[in-house]
């Protein structure tokens, strides 16, 4: 078409939509509110995924891990007997190559004090290597963090008012006078904690709208801290709480240790090893044990019985394990007699869980875990790395593995067999099954809202054909082409999808404002969930800004617009003329 006849054909689809004002406010409504919805979301789900990746990375994992293989394959049931040692040149190589290392141990065990028990998880951590690289221990609200060589424990901030130890943020009164002025020794001091304590009520909070419901009468007999409790105060509480023994704590775990079983019975050890094992296996198996034929079972034979016994008995150890063979691991009870020193309530609800943390080198001896230098997993960071960005290439796991291998290769050295480097990604399950479960239940959402989108516009565009059928066959009798027809509708309904896209992109970024600048308090969820709500936001789920998202959703409606309106369009011009003329 030349270009004086677009600007008329264009002229007319225009004016079409004033003529049908009833159904054009309508399609355009739909549309808006569609495309407005759509950019609510994205950039809700957006800011809360950014938001999460930055926690896990900056407070639980790293981004990256070296692990045992074995390790990893059993990570949910935390084997301690598939430890590593000597990962001390694994870290300078790493440090060497422009890497943060922080080793840890991790364990599960059960913590009791004075007002309660809890099961916890327990990660036992080299403090200045740990600090220097996750960022939990900037938010030790009460208390201060552990120190090395010290029977000490942070705890989070959930489970520390499970099991009453640190400072409350709000009790009852009765608990007020019964567990904190209790510990007074003085009445000076008494008196000093009466004062810190006001009624809930005065302050005039809320505990959000996702929070348990409690009674008129619990709610006028909390109490809470006050706000402006300075850190002097809360020093001299925590002090005078702490010499009350009211910090005093015990973990409760058992320690598993792989060891070859000394007697195995006989049917036992040809059903569940002999039979599966491979053919060196069996060797090691038929060298290290012998049938005691009066008790029917296998028996180990001393260590140095033949040359080769060192190996044979790593060998088929680790065959035992592999078979998950339960007579392989042996499990000691142990107690630890510890103090909490600190509580952290970090913006990553998993942190403020059932989470401690204790200093590795005071757990390997005899009173703590007889670690013996071994640890779990080895967390992994650049040393440049700035809090607000995600990991990028540089601390990719093949990166860090090459840059390794390079380090260890100029010291004489090699990457341990056994072990490997796993990016953070490999160890929050949880997390991605809530984000994509939210995403494709959001978009799914979304979609429906935008086919009744558009159903409405081809609708709107067929009823807009059908009373203009003998209008078209006028139009195709004075000369107007059926291309310049399936234009001026075309036309029309990108206009429609036009109009509709730029009121709903507006009206998103609008609604996006607050929710950037402020967000939804989620705080009461996730206390009462105990943090575990596959999102690391303990507090505010704030959105994000995805501007080419905004652009994409307005060029897709108008275009989608134009095109779900050509069907319609076809059928009307597939009339012959006459038959259009006589159409009432």
């Amino acid at each position: 078409m030349k270009a004086d006849s677009i600007l008329t054909v264009c002229g007319m689809a225009a004016k079409n939509l004033s003529r049908h004002r009833v159904k054009t406010v309508i399609t355009v409504t739909a549309i808006a509110v569609s495309v407005s919805l759509y950019i609510f979301m994205d950039a809700w789900l957006l800011g809360m995924n950014l938001d999460s990746r930055r926690n896990i990375v900056n407070y639980e994992t790293g981004a990256a891990k070296i692990q045992g293989d074995a390790y990893f394959a059993r990570e949910d049931e935390l084997p301690m007997y598939e430890s590593f040692r000597g990962w001390e040149p694994i870290a300078r190589a790493l440090e060497a190559s422009g890497y943060r290392a922080a080793p840890r141990f991790v364990f599960t065990g059960t913590l009791y004090s004075r007002g309660g028990t809890a099961p916890m998880v327990m990660n036992a951590v080299d403090v200045e290597a740990e600090t220097a690289m996750l960022r939990y221990a900037d938010y030790v609200e009460s208390g201060r963090m552990i120190r090395p060589g010290r029977q000490e424990i942070a705890l989070g901030a959930l489970v520390a008012d499970k099991l009453r130890v640190g400072i409350p943020s709000r009790c009852s009164s009765e608990d007020l006078e019964t567990d904190l002025v209790a510990a007074a020794q003085t009445p000076q001091d008494a008196d000093f904690i009466r004062s810190l304590y006001v009624s809930w009520r005065s302050l005039g909070k809320s505990d959000g709208a996702w929070a348990p419901k409690e009674s008129e009468a619990a709610l006028d007999d909390r109490m809470a801290l006050r706000p402006d409790v300075t850190a002097a105060d809360r020093a001299r509480l925590w002090d005078i709480l702490a010499s009350s023994g009211r910090n005093d704590v015990r973990v409760s775990t058992t320690i598993d240790a792989a060891a070859l079983p000394d007697s195995i019975d006989a049917p036992r050890f040809e059903r569940d090893l002999y039979e599966s094992a491979g053919a060196e296996t069996r060797a090691d198996y038929d060298a290290l044990y012998r049938l005691n034929p009066d008790t029917r079972s296998y028996e180990l034979m001393p260590e140095g019985s033949f040359p080769g016994d060192g190996p044979a008995r790593s060998r088929a150890l680790r065959a035992m394990l592999d078979a998950g063979f339960p007579g392989a691991v042996v499990h000691v009870n142990q107690l630890i007699d510890a103090v909490v020193v600190g509580v952290v309530n970090a913006p990553n609800p998993a942190i403020n869980g059932n989470m401690g943390w204790i200093p590795l080198d005071s757990l390997q001896d005899e009173s703590g875990l007889m670690l013996d230098g071994a640890v779990t997993e080895l967390l992994v960071r650049s040393a440049t790395a700035r809090d607000e960005a995600l990991p990028g290439a540089f601390e990719a796991p093949e990166t860090i593995r090459a840059a390794v291998d390079a380090a260890l290769a100029k010291a004489g050295s090699a990457f341990p067999a056994g072990l490997s480097v796993r990016s953070w990604k490999d160890y929050v399950p949880d997390y991605f099954a809530a984000s994509n479960g939210d995403q494709v239940s959001s978009r799914l959402m979304i979609f429906f809202l935008f086919v009744l989108s558009f159903i409405g516009i081809a609708n709107t565009m067929l009823m807009a054909i059908l009373e203009r059928t003998k209008e078209i066959g006028m139009l195709r009798a004075l000369g107007m082409t059926d291309r310049q027809l399936l234009f001026s509708y075309a036309f029309e309904a990108t206009l429609i999808g036009v109009i509709g896209g730029a009121i709903g992109a507006v009206l998103g970024c609008l609604l996006n404002i607050p929710m950037v600048l402020v967000g939804v308090d989620y705080s009461g969820m996730t206390s009462a969930l105990n943090g575990d709500i596959g999102y690391r936001v303990a507090t505010f789920f704030r959105s994000a800004w995805n501007f080419p998202t905004v652009a994409y959703t307005f060029v897709g409606a108008s275009i989608l617009s134009g095109l779900v309106a050509i069907p319609p369009i076809l059928r009307a011009l597939s009339l012959p003329v006459t038959e259009s003329l006589r159409f009432e």
